[in-house]
């Protein structure tokens, strides 16, 4: 049997291009996603969470976040 090679992964370089058309694709995905039921509920369940990314809060204002 073949033994395969592993790759170190945090080593791989991707051309800006490749990048640029993957984050032009999966957007327009992640914005109908949290416009969606779903997705505004996982959101109001993250933040519960995470308050300091919360922007009604104090505290998010105050980091800098």
């Amino acid at each position: 049997m073949k033994k395969y090679t592993s790759i170190d992964y945090t080593k791989v370089e991707l051309p800006e291009e490749l990048l640029t058309s993957f984050a032009k694709a999966l957007a327009p995905e992640i914005r109908k996603f949290y416009d969606s039921d779903e997705g505004k509920a996982y959101f109001k369940k993250w933040l519960t969470k995470h308050p300091e990314y919360d922007e009604r809060t104090p505290d998010a204002t105050a980091s800098g976040v």
